[in-house]
């Protein structure tokens, strides 16, 4: 194919966007991830000249697009994952998702490619001032967000709660409002009515600190999306509402999980109103991107979870919100009628959309998993859709199959959930459930599936033999349908494929690409990806870990579990799941009921037996030491 490539179509879940010819770049591009699968946009962003920009985090690629047209003007390969994009002028700036990451800036004229700052450990989400004079940066694992002064370079850096994904500068350039993808957690055991929830942080942006964290009601998590209102009065959030406090016995109407997109007061910095987004008799699952249309007078979600567009009257919202109390979805006061006649549910024809972007009344989303884009005009009397021409392509592995199962609530009853709903990005939702599949009133904290297919038997109390089980009896107990062969051998595939990401604990200056394709390493670590290495504290922790501290007994490594049920000395006498500790330094609370906040608290004071190591009798530097090296996982 010589020239501009077409946008990729297939009205079917296995489409992909098309790579095209690369426009001329001054680095060197990685080689992406292996096996056939849709580029996976991410992110999408209106630029000038009728153009949109697309960021394809698995094909390592941005698509500069005509936007009337659909065609795919510039193609531009990239050194590594975006995971963010902004846009300012003729110029995308894209960070490079790396343990030593930094932003790239990307001329969308010429398709050249300039090395910008470095940014940290894998830099995301991204915003810029209105002015462009300033670049904010997420380091979600980090948790912190970066000030980045575009004219000298120089940075500040501002601790958030917990995983910053998504960020929106307020209009006047004043304030940077950061969606935190889960909530800090307290102790479980230690409140009857338990309040767990994610926050939305503000940051002063003259002052470079945090100057609120909005509390979102009790059972918010998986925040995705966030946008500001044009006139700058309002912040609106997504996120999942889970109703974690009672046994998941049922899941009509929003029983366990209900979809929901939050608005905060901007001014006062204060939590406004909740928003339920599910119909009573449909679920809405897993909403993403949100925008402001250009004079804020709609209000766009993309559901990913159910490949549909929102779209609501804002300012009918606001008085429905004004008129009565106000809503925060749960079970006392659900409310039906909210929505009602305000708001327009848009079927797509795609897979997992999880980025759009507005323009003079004209709405462009991508789908992750089908790879292609539709055009959703709304200048009409109802909102029409039109998928942009483009041409097919191999269908996607098994694992990246199984990864749109995993993501897709239609295949369960009522469209309320997905597996994703309680384990975004295949991981925990930090919150504390009693599920129907292992029995009733044992609650116990969501566990990571991270390395689950490799790791049996599986769920805590290691009551299924291995994660094809745990799958089936996970689609019939919580999603209430009748598993399907396929899904569960996609799903299946999908969880063993999963990588883990590489620890912010890592030294980066030490990273190289893993060379290697021996069994053991691969299972956790893609050959060809950047990883970094032990830092010295780190390697005098491992030490410790392998000899005196006597850990290596339950977590060998290369996956750090024996694979076995173990008493955890805490007095029940009952033996749990031996989980492996890969990636332990993000799955925060610990211990089955998530009794430990910390992995120190994991190893001290909830270690009274010392069966998860001896660590009395280390010294305060020893334990630091041991602690670094499971940080670095």
């Amino acid at each position: 194919m010589t020239g501009a490539s077409m946008l990729a179509l297939r009205m079917k879940r296995a489409v992909h966007l098309l790579a095209a010819c690369a426009g001329p770049a001054l680095l060197a591009a990685a080689a992406p991830a292996p096996g056939p699968h849709p580029d996976g946009p991410c992110a999408v962003a209106a630029a000038d000249g009728g153009r949109l920009v697309v960021a394809c985090e698995r094909s390592r690629r941005v698509q500069v697009i005509d936007a009337a047209r659909g065609t795919v003007v510039r193609s531009v390969a990239l050194p590594a994952p975006p995971g963010g994009l902004a846009v300012r002028g003729a110029t995308a700036y894209v960070s490079a998702a790396e343990p030593a990451g930094r932003v790239l800036a990307v001329d969308l004229d010429s398709g050249a490619v300039r090395e910008g700052v470095a940014a940290g450990h894998m830099p995301g989400a991204m915003a810029v001032s209105p002015d462009g004079s300033t670049l904010c940066v997420a380091n979600r694992f980090e948790n912190r967000v970066r000030i980045v002064d575009l004219a000298s370079g120089a940075q500040r850096l501002v601790d958030v709660v917990r995983e910053p994904v998504a960020l929106a500068v307020s209009p006047d350039g004043v304030r940077l409002f950061v969606a935190n993808h889960l909530p800090e957690v307290g102790p479980f055991l230690d409140d009857e009515f338990p309040e767990i929830a994610a926050e939305v942080s503000v940051v002063d942006l003259r002052a470079g600190r945090v100057t609120a964290s909005v509390e979102l009601p009790n059972g918010s998590q998986g925040l995705r999306g966030l946008a500001v209102s044009p006139d700058g009065r309002h912040v609106a959030v997504t996120h999942v509402l889970s109703l974690y406090t009672v046994p998941a016995w049922r899941i009509d109407r929003g029983a366990m999980n209900r979809n929901a997109v939050s608005l905060l007061d901007a001014a006062a910095g204060r939590w406004a109103a909740t928003v339920i987004l599910d119909d009573p008799d449909r679920g809405a699952a897993n909403p993403w991107a949100v925008a402001f249309d250009g004079d804020g007078r709609r209000l766009l979600v993309t559901h990913a979870g159910t490949h549909e567009l929102s779209i609501v009257d804002v300012p009918a919202l606001l008085a429905r919100l004004a008129a009565g109390p106000r809503r925060t979805g749960l079970p006392d006061d659900w409310a039906p009628a909210l929505l009602e006649g305000i708001r327009t549910r848009v079927p797509l024809p795609l897979n997992g959309p999880r980025a759009l972007a507005e323009r003079d009344g004209v709405v462009h989303v991508a789908g992750f998993f089908s790879g292609s884009l539709v055009r959703v005009d709304l200048r009409g009397r109802g909102p029409s859709v039109a998928v942009l021409p483009g041409s097919a392509a191999p269908a996607p592995s098994p694992a990246w199959a199984g990864e749109q199962c995993f993501h897709d609530a239609t295949l369960c009853r009522g469209r309320w959930q997905s597996c994703a709903s309680c384990h975004p990005d295949g991981r925990s939702d930090a919150l504390y459930w009693d599920l129907l599949n292992d029995g009733v009133g044992n609650t116990k904290n969501t566990k990571s599936l991270l390395l689950s297919a490799d790791t049996p038997p599986v769920m805590w109390r290691g009551v299924r033999d291995d994660a094809g089980m745990a799958v089936r009896a996970g689609i019939r107990h919580i999603q209430f349908v009748e598993p399907d062969p396929g899904q569960v051998a996609a799903i299946e595939a999908y969880l063993r494929a999963m990588r883990p990401v590489p620890s912010p604990a890592l030294d980066a200056s030490r990273a190289g690409r893993l060379a290697t394709n021996d069994a053991s390493c691969v299972r956790c670590h893609e050959p060809g990806a950047a990883v970094g290495g032990l830092t010295d504290t780190a390697r005098r922790g491992k030490a410790l870990f392998m000899g005196r501290a006597g850990c290596v007994a339950c977590h060998p490594p290369p996956l750090y579990t024996n694979r076995k049920t173990v008493d955890p000395g805490l007095g029940s006498g009952v033996a749990y799941d031996v989980p492996s500790l890969i990636e332990a330094w993000r799955t925060a609370p610990y211990l089955h009921g998530g009794d430990a906040l910390t992995l120190r608290e994991t190893i001290t004071d909830f270690n009274p037996l010392q069966v998860r190591g001896r660590t009395a009798d280390l010294a305060p530097g020893d334990l630091d030491d041991l602690l670094e090296f499971l940080r670095s996982l």
